[in-house]
């Protein structure tokens, strides 16, 4: 699934796989409980994306497990930290736009260093 998403979205950014889920502990992200998977907040919000011509993909080995977005900047920094508490409870494209527009303009990146020796 990593390398479909890789080609699809040719993510020119290295792709973190965390399939022991460590990375998920450590930012607090947890597995679902029923009610946060198929509470009606989740129902209603999956059936719009469907009326809106989404379908949702077939589920992962562990359908329970929340995500999350995490955003880093180059120096390690995190600078977004977002824990869902539902499948669908994810900030949108627009709010993680403007984190990294935020980042980029209060950040003073260094030219690059071209002498190598």
């Amino acid at each position: 699934m990593a390398l479909a998403y890789l080609k699809s979205t040719r993510c020119p950014w290295p792709l973190l796989l965390d399939t022991n889920r460590e990375l998920y502990r450590a930012y607090g992200m947890t597995r679902g409980s029923w009610r946060a998977i198929y509470g009606l907040a989740s129902v209603w919000k999956y059936l719009k994306l469907i009326f809106h011509g989404y379908l949702p993909g077939k589920p992962g080995s562990d359908w329970r497990q929340l995500g999350g977005d995490v955003l880093i900047d180059p120096r390690g920094i995190v600078k977004l930290h977002h824990v869902s508490h539902a499948p669908h409870d994810r900030p949108s494209a627009n709010h993680l736009i403007e984190v990294v527009d935020r980042e980029l303009a209060t950040s003073s990146p260094s030219p690059p260093n071209l002498n190598h020796a």
